[in-house]
């Protein structure tokens, strides 16, 4: 689920640019999805996010990995 956060603010909402307003940008998100969902989307967690998902752009290996470390796979919170 982290990588698919950190993905889809990458591409859909930065365009994969840093810029300024992709502090501003990610800040009001964060402020957002804290009021909505907790504290697990605070700026610095989806900075995290952002970071894991440029890391580790190929789907398969969040997908193959994820069951190892303990986690859900990640299509479980694709689909």
């Amino acid at each position: 689920m982290f990588w698919e956060v950190g993905t889809r603010i990458n591409v859909e909402l930065l365009r994969n640019e840093r810029a300024e307003y992709g502090k501003r940008i990610v800040a009001t998100l964060s402020s957002l999805l804290v009021e909505n969902y907790g504290k697990t989307f605070d700026i610095t967690n989806l900075r995290r996010m952002m970071r894991f998902a440029e890391r580790f752009k190929d789907p398969e290996i969040v997908a193959t990995l994820s069951p190892q470390l303990g986690g859900p796979t990640l299509w479980n919170f694709c689909h």
